[in-house]
């Protein structure tokens, strides 16, 4: 049932796998793809490119307009570049450290920030973090302080902390919880930071450029003093971008200096470097992207994120038809499936959903691209919808009960108006007497093996 597909070709919304099935791709790169697989405009930068070559090495002479162009779309004095978000990350990090001379960063319970020792860790109610995975040393993650996201208890924390503190390090709209959007939270944070001289440090490597075209800072309106950037920016090649204030970032390279005069950096400098930071594709590709979303204007986020709350209310709407306890939460054009409940089969779902053409994995995030067609978004729809009838037919999550459409008819598993009063109204429904005789529609009851429910039609 499990199994890892192994792909040789893409192109729009598709993949293929070497055995030549055919996906409509909603995890995109775990979200670095918007604009779908291989989309022309990228295609053509990173081929004239090439054929200029890809000197490693000395400065490219497009890091500077690409920099330029992320602080005007960041509302950023400065951007550098590396080579993943968690790098990013990094950085940031070590800037806060560098500018502040402090040692504590605080993050939170349910945030993902790459893959960097220090912040993979879990906090304990004695508020001591400790690594959430093998190999980590205990005394990597001292210098991390976790807290609860978005709650009363951890604004006062941080105040009574905020002396200490390096950097506060959020993740605005963590990816696994979709739909907790803590705006006056943030807003606070911005206010404690500000006030003791402690950063506050946006991962926007989801949600950079997304939902708006100033991400979550955007969205919120809350102006972080540094933001990290990747996946969407890079079009699909390994990026990541710091972008900050001019005071933090100078950090990375001592400040503004120039030739012919007296002038020399200034600032100090904490190491950050890599082998393949600005690499040319890289910096084609984002230089496309960046030039691609100033054209299309904010209309380009808007018309992802229309796309995406009509497909979670569809499928949500049709769960709640049934009763099943189900849903998909959405921020911008990320979307995740949920239950409301603990299930042990809860994950068959995407099982399911692979076997019918939907390249989804257990538990990730999942996105809708530019290359996403009403079609293909409705065919989205569809599968959720099968999946979950059958999924709740074959008794593996509960569900159905009120099934009747809003003018009378009653529905099948597939959402499909069925007017015959002779069919099932949902699939595996058996019809029986009531206790009174007349006639009724039953269904198994997963609870109690061999034994029936009824179901209350309207």
């Amino acid at each position: 049932m499990i199994y890892q597909p192994v792909v040789n070709r893409s192109l729009g919304s598709r993949i293929w796998d070497i055995d030549g099935n055919e996906y409509v791709d909603v995890l995109n790169g775990f979200g670095s793809n918007m604009f779908g697989h291989n989309p022309p405009f990228i295609v053509e930068a990173i081929s004239e490119q090439l054929k200029r070559g890809y000197e490693l090495g000395p400065q490219h002479e497009l890091a500077g307009e690409v920099a330029k162009m992320i602080c005007e779309l960041t509302n950023s004095d400065r951007a550098g570049f590396c080579n993943t978000g968690s790098e990013a990350v990094l950085g940031a990090m070590r800037i806060a450290r560098t500018v502040t001379g402090r040692s504590t960063i605080i993050s939170f319970n349910g945030s993902y920030h790459g893959i960097n020792d220090e912040v993979i860790l879990r906090g304990t109610k004695k508020f001591k973090s400790v690594p959430a995975a093998a190999g980590i040393m205990p005394e990597s993650v001292q210098n991390m302080l976790v807290l609860d996201y978005g709650t009363p208890e951890s604004l006062e924390i941080i105040r009574q902390r905020a002396h200490e503190i390096a950097a506060v390090m959020v993740e605005p709209v963590q990816s696994r919880r979709a739909d907790f959007h803590p705006k006056a939270f943030l807003q606070e944070v911005r206010k404690i930071t500000s006030d003791n001289g402690c950063l506050l440090i946006f991962d926007e490597v989801i949600t950079g450029f997304r939902t708006l075209p100033g991400g979550a800072q955007q969205y919120f309106d809350v102006k972080a003093d540094i933001g990290t950037y990747g996946k969407v920016v890079g079009g699909g090649m390994p990026i990541g971008v710091i972008a900050g204030k001019k005071e933090y970032m100078d950090a990375l390279d001592g400040g503004f200096w120039q030739y012919g005069d007296g002038s020399v950096p200034e600032i100090g400098v904490t190491y950050f470097a890599g082998t393949f930071v600005r690499h040319p594709f890289a910096l084609a590709a984002a230089k496309a992207v960046l030039l691609h979303m100033k054209e299309k204007g904010q209309a380009l986020q808007e018309h992802l994120n229309g796309n995406t709350a009509w497909l979670a209310k569809e499928v949500n709407d049709f769960a709640a038809s049934l009763n099943i306890p189900f849903h998909l939460v959405h921020f911008g054009s990320l979307f995740k499936p949920k239950y409301d409940i603990d299930l042990p089969n809860a994950d068959l779902i995407y099982l399911l959903l692979r076997q019918k053409g939907i390249h989804i994995y257990d538990g990730f995030p999942c996105f809708l691209t530019e290359a996403h067609s009403r079609e293909d978004i409705e065919f989205i729809i569809r599968m959720f919808k099968e999946a979950l009838s059958e999924l709740a037919d074959a008794g593996f999550i509960p569900g159905f009960g009120n099934n009747t459409s809003s003018n009378g008819a009653s529905m099948n598993g597939n959402g499909q108006k069925q007017n015959d009063a002779t069919l099932p109204p949902v699939p595996g429904a058996l019809l029986g007497k009531n206790p009174d005789g007349t006639q009724g529609w039953f269904v198994p009851d997963p609870a109690r093996p061999g034994k029936y429910l009824k179901l209350m039609l309207n």
